[in-house]
């Protein structure tokens, strides 16, 4: 069997569905070492991988295993099957997609990043919750504040909620997690 990938960072976006969360993944490619020069790009499938210097790669994942109906077991081995082999890198970053609430075959935002955090043991994890939407809609306080405290219980978790109905605007801060230099 592989040896487990390597893990750096992780940067989760947490929303519903059609909340723009691969808007705001995809805003990341304002930064030029992700190779578009700093283009965002819009073609609806993109490469999953990405190097972020000779050693240090970025797997992107636009789409939530929520929406993939993928159970937690599943959303874990495809992100270890993809870190082993596409390329085999020696350090790995993540950044993906995740709806807020559960689904019949995956639980909520807060269990997910629990189960990435004990499968892989990443150095840092941050969450970004998106709000308001895309939309310009607001999560009602009760639902902000139940998925805030869930995610507060995640030791170590960085929590930020960012606007979403500004695409672009805050590519560069995305991207700077995982700058390391």
């Amino acid at each position: 069997m592989a040896k487990k990938p390597y893990f750096e960072r992780a940067l989760f976006f947490i929303g519903d569905k059609e909340t723009g969360k691969s808007t705001q993944l995809r805003s990341m490619f304002k930064d030029w070492r992700l190779g578009t020069r700093g283009r965002v790009p819009t073609q609806r499938k993109l490469t999953e991988t990405y190097p972020l210097s000779n050693e240090r790669w970025l797997y992107l994942r636009l789409t939530s295993p929520h929406e993939m109906e993928e159970t937690l077991t599943d959303f874990l081995e495809k992100c270890t099957s993809k870190m082993i082999v596409d390329p085999p890198a020696f350090r790995w970053n993540f950044a993906g997609a995740l709806q807020r609430t559960p689904t019949k075959f995956l639980g909520p935002a807060p269990n997910v990043i629990e189960g990435f955090i004990k499968r892989f043991a990443p150095e840092r994890v941050r969450a970004v919750i998106l709000c308001p939407l895309q939309t310009g809609e607001i999560l009602p306080d009760i639902e902000m504040s139940s998925l805030t405290k869930d995610l507060q219980r995640i030791p170590n978790l960085e929590i930020m909620t960012v606007d979403a109905t500004q695409r672009e605007r805050s590519g560069l801060m995305y991207s700077d997690f995982f700058n390391f230099t």
